[in-house]
């Protein structure tokens, strides 16, 4: 039986030019150096690999289908014939996914789909009618809609959201830390020698090194049978399994607004029942509540930034910068009032708060929980 042709696989660089010493110049620096690890391992796996230049910016608002389509369309000109299944990767997704897990990304079979994760991906490839499959991703938004758009024109769909790490994606300086966090437990794969003296190196505006923010006093918390942690946002079902079975501690969790940059012509914008609770106070008296509901608190700020602005697109929230900067209580670089606020208040907490997105609320949480049992 004839081997079936590599696949195609566009992965996404990120743009150049941040401000040297800003939180979006060190993020945007490891996820430069992991979209080239990425690149190198999905070509050992066999597939062929183009890389996906972030576009320029343009007179209306960023359409992901449009812009992939056309690329993808080139890529494959460029091909010339031979590639009956292409794909898209964010450079900076699956830098935990072992090989298996990998492969199996590169292994639909014809109409299908394979995602990271079916209802936000980060990564998919498709297979079969690729001249279909581009004209439906043509009209997809976001790339976290990909999957449920192919599905939509027909293909099935296979999701490795349960896979271990195949949800981690890096966007911030947190999600970096977070990364950090994972080259020192056993488990998660090891990281490209680049990788890890980046991770190493690399410094916080302030000056710090990239340490996810309380871990030891959340450890503690973890670790305690009278204790309570407190997690809200977009937690995947998994994830909230691990944290029922893996914690000594009580846990509350409220979920929130799961799959908000994919749903399909949502009626509304993006609803929190904490930012509701916010607004009818004030971002400080949340803070002093979520901190009189537990003895520590995980809290994903982008479904609280997705409600108040409301719109799930990240070019309506506030800047990368002052987002990615509140995650480490750094509220000196938040002009956002509200989100100043609320920076203030969770850093001045007598319980400890962290901040993130979702890599911190999916994976993330399984690093933390890991950790708080190794002593880290």
């Amino acid at each position: 039986m004839p081997e079936r042709p590599a696949p195609l696989v566009l992965v996404t660089t990120p743009a150049q030019g941040q401000p040297f010493g800003t939180h979006v110049a060190i993020a945007a620096d490891g996820r430069r150096l992991l979209a080239a690890d990425l690149s190198q391992r999905l070509g050992r796996l066999g597939a062929a690999v183009a890389p996906l230049a972030h576009a320029a910016p343009g007179d209306g608002p960023f359409h992901w289908g449009r812009w992939f389509a056309s690329a993808a369309r080139s890529a494959l000109h460029v091909a010339d014939g031979g590639v009956d299944a292409i794909g898209y990767a964010g450079g900076s997704a699956l830098a935990l996914l072992g090989d298996d897990g990998l492969d199996d990304l590169l292994s639909p079979v014809a109409g299908e789909v394979v995602a990271n994760n079916r209802f936000s991906a980060d990564a998919f490839v498709v297979a079969g009618d690729l001249d279909a499959a581009l004209s439906a991703l043509s009209g997809c938004a976001t790339d976290n809609a990909a999957a449920r758009c192919l599905n939509d024109a027909g293909f099935a769909w296979r999701d490795l959201g349960a896979t271990p790490w195949s949800r981690f994606d890096v966007d911030t300086t947190l999600d970096l830390a977070l990364l950090r966090l994972a080259t020192r437990l056993p488990g998660p794969r090891p990281l490209d020698g680049s990788v890890r003296g980046f991770l190493e190196m690399a410094r916080l505006p302030g000056g710090g090194a990239l340490e996810v923010p309380h871990l030891a006093r959340i450890g503690e918390v973890i670790r305690d049978r009278s204790a309570e942690l407190v997690v809200a946002g977009r937690v995947p079902a998994g994830t909230w399994q691990e944290l029922e079975t893996e914690t000594a501690c009580r846990v509350r969790c409220l979920v929130e607004e799961r799959g908000m940059r994919s749903a399909p012509g949502a009626a509304q914008p993006p609803r929190s029942i904490l930012a509701a609770l916010m607004a009818r106070s004030s971002p400080s008296e949340l803070v002093d509540e979520l901190g009189r509901l537990g003895d520590a608190v995980i809290l994903d700020t982008r479904v609280l930034i997705a409600s108040v602005t409301g719109s799930a697109d990240a070019s309506a929230w506030p800047p990368e910068e002052e987002r990615f900067a509140s995650d480490f209580g750094d509220h000196a670089r938040v002009a956002t009032p509200w989100l100043r606020e609320l920076t203030r208040a969770a850093a001045g907490a007598p319980v400890p708060i962290l901040f993130g997105g979702h890599a911190l609320v999916s994976d993330g949480l399984r690093l933390v929980v890991a950790a708080a049992w190794q002593g880290r």
